[in-house]
């Protein structure tokens, strides 16, 4: 009866003898799937927490304001103005800014498209700049308040210089002579 079973159990266990030797040469290759499996989902969990540290960063970089670069230039509603019409708007926002911050003018002077202005020289045709020179009185506290303002403003204005004294009889009061430059397109 063994005879007649034989070529039957040697089958099996050639099968066997494979199967065992498959398992064998297959098993550091299923681990290794395993690992890269673990891997993968370790990973998808970092870029998970990196992409929501990115839009938290994303949306506080949105609350600064960091926008000097984006400033535009002041473009007068009715084009075609002559240099001094078409700083109207922005000369009552300087004022206004100032007389909201507590500063006194005591004198402004005006210069349009002055020759050494890099706009003048390069794209007078398209640009009328004006520099303001301003004499102010103001303390401390106010003339920072003011140049803050200054600075938020959302068309391009630049302080160009800024010379302070203080008032000889309370030093608390600052004497400034203050020039800033104005941009407006034609």
């Amino acid at each position: 009866m063994l005879l007649r079973y034989k070529e039957a159990i040697l089958y099996m266990f050639f099968m066997v003898i494979i199967f065992v030797i498959a398992v064998i040469n297959l098993q550091p290759k299923i681990v290794k799937i395993i690992e890269i499996e673990n891997n993968i989902k370790s990973q998808t969990i970092q870029e998970a927490d990196l992409s929501r540290k990115l839009e938290t960063l994303k949306k506080s970089a949105m609350e600064i304001d960091l926008s000097p670069q984006t400033k535009k230039i002041y473009k007068p509603e009715i084009p075609g103005l002559d240099a001094e019409s078409s700083f109207a708007v922005v000369f009552d926002d300087i004022i206004e800014m100032a007389k909201y911050n507590g500063i006194k003018i005591y004198s402004i002077e005006y210069v349009y498209n002055p020759q050494d202005d890099e706009f003048v020289k390069g794209a007078a045709d398209k640009y009328n700049v004006c520099v303001l020179g301003m004499q102010i009185i103001a303390d401390y506290a106010d003339l920072e308040s003011f140049l803050k303002e200054v600075y938020k403003y959302p068309y391009l204005v630049n302080i160009d210089k800024l010379e302070l004294s203080p008032y000889q009889k309370n030093k608390r009061i600052l004497l400034a002579k203050l020039q800033i430059k104005l941009y407006a397109t034609k």
